[in-house]
């Protein structure tokens, strides 16, 4: 689903329904990942809202964290994020 979300939000244009656009960035950003794909899609629309300032709601600065909560799980020691 997240896949679709991302894929359906990156092929958006300026005239695409508002609350089309944050209802499929809501699903991306609340998305906890399963594999290093979906990581990659969540970081990605957060970063795109922190450039722009950040969501108000923090939403993307929650879906950074649970990105880096994936990686920490990894078993991989050198997916290990510091500090």
């Amino acid at each position: 689903m997240i896949g679709a979300a991302f894929a359906a939000r990156r092929d958006a244009v300026e005239t695409d329904d508002s609350d089309h656009l944050e209802r499929l960035e809501l699903i991306i950003l609340k998305h906890r990942p399963l594999g290093s794909e979906d990581a990659g899609m969540v970081l990605a629309t957060a970063l795109e809202n922190l450039r722009h300032g950040g969501r108000p709601d923090e939403l993307d600065v929650q879906a950074v964290g649970r990105v880096i909560e994936w990686i920490e799980r990894q078993a991989t020691p050198d997916l290990r994020a510091v500090g």
